[in-house]
């Protein structure tokens, strides 16, 4: 993959990402119980869009607790799998090869794949 193909990559997974996030920030989320980690979510996702890896183990409890930051349209794994990506977490590849390719999925499971398989 060129320089110029991977930019065009990380480009829309951020876009994919600012997009999304608002909805995990919104003041009904917001008023949410948050031990069920959305507001939690909304910050690591956040924090990939700036760089900062200390977002890695909040976005890898999406994967890793059952109940965490957990919807039935299943799009937190897209947010999380996108957010790992940008971060390089290669660790995780595995967590998001797991990924049912639903709703949000469908886009976001190949994209950080595509990322994270060509470093």
């Amino acid at each position: 993959m060129t320089a110029e193909e991977r930019q065009k990559l990380v480009e829309r997974a951020r876009a994919l990402l600012l997009e999304q996030v608002v909805h995990w920030e919104s003041p009904m989320r917001r008023d949410e119980d948050d031990r069920m980690g959305y507001g939690k979510l909304a910050v690591a996702v956040r924090q990939a869009l700036a760089g900062d890896t200390g977002g890695i183990p909040t976005l890898r409890r999406v994967f890793d607790e059952a109940f965490f930051a957990r919807t039935n349209s299943h799009n937190e794994y897209g947010l999380a799998s996108l957010g790992l990506a940008l971060l390089g977490d290669r660790e995780s590849l595995e967590r998001i090869r797991a990924v049912s390719p639903i709703n949000l999925n469908r886009t976001a499971k190949p994209l950080a794949l595509a990322l994270l398989e060509e470093d």
